[in-house]
């Protein structure tokens, strides 16, 4: 499962992590911060506020998610 911390965070779990790590090293660059969190998963903050949209897009291509639909995940 992934989940969207917020604008410029999302928490993806292992199966996806090669996935989005190509997409946003392909559309972003190093405009991306990549930390694993064990037992979590790797999140991916996107530090440059101008890069913000072009990674929500490769995160959301790289996940399958319609486009427009990169929303912060509700807590519980």
């Amino acid at each position: 499962m992934c989940t969207v911390i917020d604008g410029r965070q999302v928490m993806v779990c292992d199966v996806s992590r090669d996935r989005v790590t190509a997409a946003v090293r392909e559309h972003v660059g190093d405009a991306v911060r990549i930390e694993t969190v064990h037992y979590e998963g790797t999140r991916y903050t996107c530090d440059d506020p101008a890069s913000v949209e072009a990674f929500q897009s490769a995160v959301s291509r790289a996940l399958g998610w319609p486009e427009g639909t990169f929303e912060a995940t509700p807590g519980p």
